[in-house]
């Protein structure tokens, strides 16, 4: 994963002097690799330790670490010179309105693609093959992603419910147990009602997949595959049109894993596809 991108995923979790050093470091990525880290604390107005710490808080050893790694982003095209805290491009004044979205969304893709890298995917698939039952749990916004995912799932053979409701979340996650998953969808990351549903799941001994934003959450910390969505847009569009396609990016990538690793799931798309056709 780019640094540069988990740096933009970070934003909301970061003290007021890590949001200066953040700001920084993304509006001049190509001269980062000249600074010290006492020479961007002067440039950046903080302390040389809060640019040491800035840089551990990432997973980093230290600056130069940290340094090496927004040189090695900037040179494979990640820089992103111009934009907004979240990293999507400013919108050219003279193009249309579906032109300035499409730009935010292509970029948001491009983050949602480094926030989840192949290992994450691939182990999200493999608790939903092997499990005898999946419930997906969303709320808001997030409840149409669950139910197209559960639509898609059961058109494969899976044994799917989506539950927005957080009463029957509650009572349905009840009835699950070991060798059954849960799928968790979040815009926020931060839901009560919902948070106990995921606790009683992993008391029972369900495994839990979460999608939700990169910075630190309740439901992430309880999850046994951790799936990350961008949580925030640019100037020309609602916050949710950017986070509902970064989940729904996410979701058809685990689906058609499962189509290419699953001969009988394809054969059992293919057949739905034929009886919907003719009906």
């Amino acid at each position: 994963m780019s640094c540069l991108v988990k740096i933009r995923a970070y934003q909301d979790e970061l003290s007021p002097n890590e949001k200066k050093i953040a700001r920084f470091i993304l509006d001049n990525p190509a001269l980062i690799r000249d600074y010290s880290s006492q020479s961007l604390a002067h440039a950046v107005g903080v302390s040389q330790s809060s640019i040491v710490k800035f840089s551990q808080k990432l997973g980093f050893r230290g600056f130069t670490d940290l340094k090496l790694a927004i040189h090695e982003a900037f040179l494979t095209g990640d820089g992103h010179e111009n934009g907004d805290d979240a990293g999507h491009p400013d919108a050219d004044a003279n193009a249309s309105v579906a032109e300035q979205l499409y730009q935010t969304l292509q970029q948001a893709l491009l983050n949602t693609l480094q926030l989840n890298e192949e290992p994450q995917l691939e182990a999200a698939v493999q608790v939903l093959e092997k499990s005898n039952r999946i419930q997906i749990v969303a709320m808001g916004w997030s409840a149409m992603g669950a139910r197209h995912f559960a639509s898609m799932l059961s058109q494969v053979g899976r044994g799917v419910i989506a539950e927005t409701d957080a009463y029957f979340q509650v009572s349905s996650v009840a009835t699950l147990g070991k060798g059954d998953a849960v799928f968790l969808i979040s815009l926020t990351g931060h839901a009560p009602r919902t948070l106990e549903a995921i606790k009683l799941a992993r008391r029972n001994g369900v495994k839990v997949i979460t999608l939700t934003p990169y910075s630190a959450n309740p439901f992430r910390s309880l999850a046994d595959v951790q799936l990350y969505s961008v949580s925030t847009g640019g100037k020309y569009e609602l916050p949710q049109i950017v986070s509902m396609t970064s989940q729904q990016f996410v979701i058809d990538v685990l689906f058609k894993l499962i189509i290419r690793r699953d001969r009988k799931a394809r054969e059992l798309l293919a057949l739905s596809r034929k009886n919907v056709e003719s009906f």
